[in-house]
This record gives C-alpha cells, structure tokens and sequence, in this order.
C-alpha cells in the first residue's frame, strides 16, 4: 500500500516478503471400510489408538468382519491415525416413543439409538422431575445394560441431562439438547404438540370463617403493609404488583373471592403497563381464587387457594412469582416457588412421563397433564390418624411373583394432611406431610435393604416411588401399591398415581407403562457394492485427508461384494483422492502359482499404479486360536511406521520392514517362488530368522511387462505426497496477479519445499539441479495462458528407486605363475 506523506519525519510500511512456507501433509492416514460390531453408521470416525476404536465400534472376533484385526494389526505395526466408516445393508436404530404423563398418555418423544444395530435394544431410558422446577422441565438418564454371562446387569456409557424442556424455544429444548449432546439417543418430539397458559398457583390453603372475614383479611394484610409482589410473564421483565383492598361487604364465597381476584389482576395489569411491558396476551393474565381443602372448622369456615394464569388467547407463557423486596404478600399467601407454590410451565403437560410410581395429573384445578391440584386437594382434606401405612409389594427375583410390603406411616393426630404440626399450626401440613412418608420408605429400605427396593422422593408437592431392582418393564397395581386406609375422597388414592414402568425399553421389548414399543434394531447384513459406494461419497464429503485405503473382507460377502468386486472403484477413489489402495490376495491364492496367474484377473478394471496387493495371508492367535487373515491392516502400519522412521521416499520393505502381531504366514516360499510372482507385481511377504517380512515393493502397475515409470510404490506415494502438499500449499496464488512477480514466489516457496525434500534424501542426484527443477516464467505461462487466467508450474525430481535386486559379483584374484 502506498504510502501518503503529510508530515516531516519517518513512515513505516510492512512489505510482504512474498514467502508463503508450503508445509507437507501427512502420508500415512488410512481409511478402513466395512463391517463392525457397533458404532455410526455410515460416518467418518477419526481414531487414534485401538481403544478408541473399540470403544466407538467394538469387537466381534471375527464374526461379522475382519475389521477390529485389520484396525489392530494397524496400530500394532506403527499405524497411529486412521478413519473407520461402518456400513451395512438392513441396518436399522433402536427406538422407543415415550408418553406424557396424562390419562391415557399420548407420545410426546420418540427417542432413536444413535447408531444401528441390536446394541440399541440394551438402551434404557428414565424420566425423573427432580428438577429446580419439578412442574415445568424434567431430568433423563439414558445408559446401556452390559449383561455377563451370569446374567448379571451393570450400567455403562450413562448420561444424565437435567432440567430439559419441551419448550421449542427453550435452551435446554429436549429434542434439541439430546440430538447435539448425546452420544447414545437422538429425539424427536411429536407433531402437534401444543402448550397451555402457564400458571402459578398457591398450594398452602387460607382458612377463614366466613367470605366476609375472607375480605376482612385481605384488607388488613393490604393496610398492614403486605401489598407487593414481583411477577414474569413469558420470560419478560419482572414488574412489582401493588395490589389494593377489596370491598369490605360480599354476598357469598365467590364473590368475595372474585374481588379479591380482580384486585390481583388490575395490580399485574398496571405494574406491566407502567413498566413498558409489551407482547402479552390481552389481558396479560386470568387470576382465580379457588376453594381449597376441607377446612378444619366446621362450616360455613372454608379454604381458598390463588392460582395466576397467563392470558389467552395466547399459550406458551409461563409466569414466575417471587417475593417483593418490602411489604412482600407472595409469602402470606404462599404464591411462587420459593414460598411454596406450584408453577406449571407451559410446555409441562407434554412432558415424558416420570418411571416411578408418582402423584399423576388429572383433570381438576388446572389442565390435563399439569400437576393435579385436585388430587393435592383430595389428599390434603384427609386426616393424618387415617393414614396408618402404604403398600409397595416388591418383586422376588427368585420367584417373579409380588411379595407385599407394607411401610408403617407415623404422620401425626386427628388433624388435616393440610396442616403442619407447628404451634400454633400453619397452612404448610401438605408439604410437611408428603416429606414424611417418602422419609418413612427410606426408612424402611434402609432397615430391609436385600429385600425392599424402593425408595422415595419429592418432586415439589409430586410425591415419587422409584424401584431400584426387578425387570425393567416392572410395575405394581392395585393392590400392590395402596395407601391402608384408603384417603381417597372420591377415588381411591393409588388411582391418582401414575404407575409407570421401572426403565423405558428401545427396542420393541417396552411393554407397559407410558411408552410405545418402537423399532427393533438390526445390525445388518453383509454390505452390499452400493454400501461401498456410499462410504465412498462418506470420505468425499467429510474426510479432508486420507492417504491409503483398506477393505477388511467381511465375514460372508454379499454376492457382488467380494473383494475382487470391490477393488476397481475403491482404486478410482485413490485415484481421485491422490491415496493408495492396498489390496489383499485372493482366498484362492494358496500357492505362487496361483498367485502369479490370478493376478492379471484382479488388475481389470484397477488403477493400477495407485494399487498394491500382498501374498499371502498371515497367521493371528486370539484366545489360544489360530487364525489366518490378510495382510492389508498390518501393512498400513508398516507403511505408516516406515514413513516416520525413514521417509514415504523410502520402499516399505527390506529386513527393517518386519510385520509385527503375527505368527507367521499361510504359505511358505522359496527364493525361486518369490522370483514367480515378483516379476507379475505380486509383493511377498515372507519368514525370515528375523521374522515375518515384507519383501515386495510393486505397485500392481509394477509387472515388468508394463515397464512403467510408476512400477514401485515409494515413488507412487512421493508423487502423491508432492502433488498433495504443492496443492494445499499453492492456494494462496489463486486470483494473485498473473505476473513476474507471482512466478517468482511460486519459484521462491516451491523451490524451497523442494529443496527440503532434497536434504532429506528423497530424490536421487548429489546436487539439486541433478534432484529436482521448478520452472514457473513467461515460458510455462504464456500470454494466451495470462488471457485465461492460467499460471502453469512445472515440477520435477529425480525418483529414488529401491534396489530391487542386489547383484555381488565375485572374483578370484589370480596369483602370479613363475616361469
């Protein structure tokens, strides 16, 4: 950039020095295609150490495919980075759909295995509303049963995500959540699920003798300086209500109730107009005052409980009460979740149901699926004396028959659920109540802990009872789970439960419960030529950088699928990706005769010089068995191994090219056997007193009868490091000026990659005029080619080619003869 002087003194300019260091990539990482155990399907998987792999994709000992040894044998023999892309034909996910918690519950979210395959069906699900906000979200734990062969069940791979939502637009949306931070599920949620008005509602019911001394109390808590609190509609700003005293004379219950409720609504009305609060529903909220339970005295005394629901018509809206900093009523009249109420989100009622026996949803004071305020109110108008004991019958796993528990319960006297045993007593009973029962289950597991399995917890006012043994599709009925007696007024008290299985099954094994039995999954059969070639568009798209490629043969090849079916297109992509195929023999090579005749029937059809195949097979032990495989996997890692140690210049070959992790190989050979099948490009792999060698260095170009300037592979694969490295490094030329000085810094960065290579012995030539040339000037790039936009580079070196064939001529050194 020019430079443009105003004032006396020194100016600095930065000048591009025009160096643009030309780095080169990596020779060794391979690509392995075909069968597995488990793992993605059809995806890239970058692994580095064989754990890795059979963590991702496991072992199956040969059953399906030769896969986990080809990988092993990698590693073992210098390989240290490699993708795996699993395929298969059939294949199908896991699955379960899981439904709200609502009578007669509808699917609310499908959750599908990640990966295909009969490992999904040992997936297991568990809902739980253990949350910050036990009636809006809800947590779920998602694990895999890993089953010994005693039959023993243990827990792997668990996950726990808490505090999800079914809200679409919240952060911790399920469906959302899981498909970005589980490595086990995907979830979908169902179509057409709708929100309700979210609510907030006071639970700790206010007993007052008459609905005129209803309006008597209200006043003196509004003149005695308990008028405020804060409210949140749809996540908008909290805004502090003030509300006023209502009329002191009233007609009946309701319209006392009634004022009082118009007197909280005009308070959130104005407090949201007066702080700029738009977007709302019109009115912004609907305020009920409700009766509560059985009051303690006797009539006309009754309770009344306060609910705020956001306004229609619009759903979705959930509203958060909390105290106000001075002159706070929330707490009086237990309103928000801190002072123990209930807040219902509006994406609650589609919520997966819990796997515990829990206080349901019903139909009653608030929607179908939220929690049920009239079992709440059912259950806090009964006396704590009646309620003497509650029955769990556990499973006998010796048996499989019910055995029946009965839990004593000590609640307290002749007093309502509703009222706490404080003195003097407040309205909290309810809470208080529900904290003893659950604390006496555990008491009980406690005392009987190889016998009884339950346990309890709260879930705000959802008492929850979570069996921690038994078969997984295991619940308990009528009677098996009953209060004794029975406070059910109206219904008996386990029928407002929910009584859900103990784990929700992928799969179509999920029997029961509040799910539906989904899809089965299906590790797949033998892939077919197509699956290859999906795999192939796979590593396209999402592999940047793969330099040779293997095909572990699969256990029982789909017709059109063998190996020989596969090696021209699998040699089409190396081609195309400047990688190199390495190819085992075929089952029918069981001698060098075989081999050298069979080969010319596996070069149809194959890019050749990018291809290299190895004879014979080697031998492998696992688990005191001898088996036999070919030698693709491990000679990747040699490949990998010689090109750390000496260069990918040099011919993975020779007495420092052992194979290691193998026993020996499945055909021996002589010298003049070798002498067969070298000639035909057929590299030998053969026993030495030093071991198991690779003792070949042709590509399947590499016959004599080709002559072909690419016979061998180290010079194949140093053309295709060059290519590689010069194409990422020369990017930066793109839509540079088409001049002098662009060739010379191509000159500049490519002579000096060049020149690199030089010094690290890859080209043959004492001198670098002798090794390489890079020629890029108004010779190679005309003025037609300027016109077009074209810039021609030529690069050349001189190939280091392995000595095949090392000749020692030997001579007697004649004496003279005295005459």
């Amino acid at each position: 950039m020019a430079v443009s002087p105003t004032y006396p003194g020194v100016y600095v300019q930065e000048v591009p020095s025009g160096v643009h260091t030309i780095v080169g990539v990596s020779t060794s990482i391979t690509l392995f295609v075909g069968r597995a155990a488990s793992g993605p399907m059809l995806k890239a998987v970058r692994i580095n150490t064989y754990a890795d792999f059979l963590r991702t994709f496991g072992d199956d000992a040969g059953t399906v495919s030769a896969m986990a040894r080809y990988v092993r044998l990698f590693f073992l023999n210098g390989g240290t980075d490699c993708y795996v892309i699993r395929i298969a034909s059939g294949w199908a996910k896991s699955s379960v759909t899981l439904k709200s918690d609502v009578s007669g519950g509808t699917d609310v979210l499908t959750l599908t295995a990640k990966n295909p395959g009969a490992l999904g069906d040992l997936l297991r699900a568990a809902v739980t509303y253990n949350t910050a906000a036990p009636d809006a979200t809800f947590n779920l734990e998602v694990f895999r049963w890993q089953i010994s062969p005693t039959g023993t069940k243990t827990k792997t791979e668990r996950e726990e995500f808490l505090n999800l939502s079914m809200d679409p637009a919240s952060p911790n949306y399920a469906a959302t959540t899981l498909q970005q931070k589980s490595k086990l599920v995907d979830a979908t949620a169902a179509l057409g699920l709708t929100a309700i008005a979210g609510y907030s509602v006071s639970i700790e019911p206010i007993e007052r003798a008459t609905h005129t001394d209803l309006a008597t109390w209200w006043n003196g808590l509004v003149s005695g300086g308990k008028n405020k609190f804060k409210i949140s509609i749809a996540g908008k700003k909290t805004v502090t209500a003030t509300v006023a005293s209502v009329p002191a004379a009233q007609a009946d219950w309701i319209a006392s109730r009634n004022n009082i409720a118009t007197a909280i609504t005009t308070a959130i009305t104005t407090a949201l107009t007066n702080e700029g609060v738009t977007g709302l529903s019109t009115p912004p909220v609907v305020v009920s005052v409700l009766a509560g339970p059985t009051p303690v005295a006797v009539a006309p005394a009754e309770t009344t409980l306060f609910r705020i629901t956001a306004g229609a018509p619009t759903a979705g809206q959930d509203v958060r009460v909390t105290s106000a900093d001075t002159n706070d009523i929330a707490m009086t009249l237990g309103l928000g979740l801190s002072n123990g109420g209930i807040e219902v989100g509006a994406w609650a009622t589609v919520r997966p149901a819990p796997t515990a026996i829990t206080l349901r949803t019903h139909t009653g004071l608030g929607p179908a699926g939220a929690i049920s305020t009239a079992n709440l109110v059912a259950f806090s108008s009964a006396n704590k004396s009646d309620l003497t004991s509650i029955r769990l019958d556990e499973l006998d796993p010796t048996t499989g028959t019910l055995v029946p528990k009965l839990i004593p319960l000590s609640l307290g006297g002749a007093t309502h659920v509703w009222v706490d045993s404080a003195t003097p007593p407040s309205n909290t009973g309810l809470l208080e109540t529900l904290g003893k029962i659950r604390d006496a289950v555990n008491t009980y597991q406690a005392s009987n802990p190889t016998s009884f399995f339950w346990k309890a917890e709260l879930w705000g006012y959802r008492l929850a009872f979570l069996n921690n043994s038994g078969d997984d599709n295991a619940t308990v009925t009528s009677p098996g789970f009953t209060f004794q007696p029975d406070p059910g007024a109206g219904a008996t008290m386990a029928a407002r439960f929910l009584l859900d299985v103990r784990y929700f099954t992928f799969g179509s094994g999920g029997i029961g419960g509040a799910q539906s039995p989904g899809t089965p999954g299906a590790d797949g059969i033998a892939p077919a030529a197509a699956d290859y070639t999906s795999a192939y568009n796979v590593a396209r798209s999402d592999i940047d950088l793969f330099n040779l490629l293997v095909l572990p043969p699969d256990a029982a090849p789909a017709p059109g699928a063998t190996l020989k079916d596969l090696w021209g297109e699998a040699s089409a992509l190396c081609n195309e990706e400047r990688a190199f195929l390495i190819m085992d023999p075929e089952p029918s090579w069981n001698d060098t005769q075989t081999a050298s005749t069979g080969v010319n029937l596996l070069r149809i059809g194959l890019t050749k010089d990018h291809s290299a195949v190895y004879f014979p097979r080697v031998k492998i032990v696992e688990n005191g068995r001898e088996y036999i495989i070919g030698p693709a996997g491990a000679m990747a890692g040699l490949y990998a191994r010689t090109d750390a140690n000496r260069g990918v210049w040099k011919a993975p070959a020779g007495t420092e090219a052992d194979v290691r992790g193998v026993l020996g190989v499945d055909v021996l050979m002589s010298d003049l056997q070798n002498g067969a099948i070298n000639p035909m490009g057929v590299n030998a792999i053969r026993l030495f007193p030093e071991g198991v060698i690779s003792w070949g260095a042709r590509t399947m170009d590499g016959a004599d009868a080709f002559a072909s300037e690419y016979k061998y592979i180290s010079i194949r694969r140093l053309a295709l490091f060059i290519e590689e490295s010069l194409y990422r490094g020369l990017k930066w030329a793109v839509f540079e000026p088409n001049d002098e000085p662009l060739w010379g810094s191509i000159r500049l960065n490519v002579g000096a990659f060049m020149h690199d290579l030089f010094r690290k012995g890859a080209f043959a030539g004492g001198r670098p005029s002798d090794a390489y040339f890079v020629k890029c000037d108004k010779e190679t790039t005309t003025a037609n080619d300027q016109n077009l936009g074209i810039v021609n580079i030529w690069v050349g070196f001189a190939p280091l080619k392995p000595a095949e064939f090392v000749v020692l001529y030997l001579q007697q050194i004649a004496q003279a003869i005295p005459t």
